[in-house]
């Protein structure tokens, strides 16, 4: 749990420093925009294409990745049709919903959490490996495509897949995994040292929404929020307990593995995706926050009931 807390901490900080900057406005008006646009289209294409060409993508389809990749798509397929035909959610609103229910902040989370607590980093690369060259690109098609700028045709659905810059990193890191190619120093340098500033990027500008943010409209979505809180906490590590326990006999501690890593928060890709489609942008945010609140006391419930 020290290293959950330790991990938490360092978040916490990053974004409290954003939200004194959005207070006192020293980046300037357009700095959330700025450095959103920067991650989209710098930071994360070359985080996104140097993680997956440095894993090993054609063993990624281990018993781990499945795991990862049931309890993941259950989560936010579930979550989906209960904003769509319960709640009657905007589809912007229920694309973000299911992105926040199930994304998981695997990389910064994941790592140190895997590391301290279960013994071994392997515990999250195939959870990455899945986000990574999967489900974060999807969600942010899917995100693009439920923004509130027109009727959803195959032309706009091709236009938004060729224009989303992590569509050709997930495909160009495959591909170079692949192939067994090893990318030079002189190009694998400088991307690591970009791909290095997306997640404090995302972390500051996330905290610079929040100085501006009006939480009496928050009331308005705290039942969604709670919901894809509840989902990401709980749900999501309750479908992988069960998946991995009836379909590959999983238990002790590896049982207990992949139910931190599904149950860890939302990641903060989330509020990007909704910040960039121009829509859900509540909802991720009050998910990324309520989940990362409250994740101390889930893990530590985890850790009692399969202990």
């Amino acid at each position: 749990m020290a290293a959950v807390v330790s991990g938490l901490g360092v978040i916490w900080a990053v974004i409290i420093l954003g939200w004194i900057l959005g207070l006192t406005r020293l980046l300037g008006e357009s700095a959330q925009l700025v450095l959103n646009r920067l991650v989209f289209f710098v930071c994360l294409p070359a985080f996104i294409g140097l993680e997956l060409a440095r894993a090993d993508v054609g063993a990624m389809f281990s018993q781990p990745l499945v795991v990862a990749a049931v309890s993941a798509i259950v989560t936010a397929s579930v979550f989906a049709l209960l904003a769509r035909f319960i709640l009657h959610l905007h589809r912007g609103d229920v694309v973000i919903g299911s992105m926040a229910s199930a994304l998981t902040n695997a990389g910064y989370l994941g790592i140190p959490l895997a590391h301290y607590i279960l013994g071994s980093s392997t515990h999250v690369i195939p959870v990455l490996l899945f986000q990574l060259g999967f489900f974060s690109p999807m969600f942010f098609v899917l995100a693009d495509l439920a923004s509130p700028q027109g009727e959803v045709t195959a032309r706009r659905v091709i236009r938004t897949i060729a224009r989303n810059p992590l569509v050709y990193a997930a495909i160009t890191g495959t591909t170079i995994s692949l192939a067994a190619w090893t990318i030079p120093p002189v190009i694998a340098d400088p991307l690591n040292l970009v791909a290095g500033a997306a997640v404090p990027c995302i972390l500051i500008s996330f905290g610079i929404s929040l100085a501006g943010e009006n939480l009496r409209a928050m009331r308005e979505y705290m039942v969604p929020i709670a919901l894809a809180t509840a989902f990401k906490l709980i749900l999501q590590p309750a479908v992988a307990v069960a998946f991995a326990y009836l379909v590959f006999d999983t238990t002790g501690p590896q049982l207990f593995a992949f139910a931190c890593m599904a149950g860890l928060p939302t990641a903060q890709n989330a509020y990007l995706a909704a910040f960039q489609a121009g829509t859900g942008e509540r909802i991720a945010r009050g998910t990324v926050i309520a989940s990362t609140v409250f994740v101390t006391p889930s893990l530590m419930a985890i850790a009692a009931l399969l202990a």
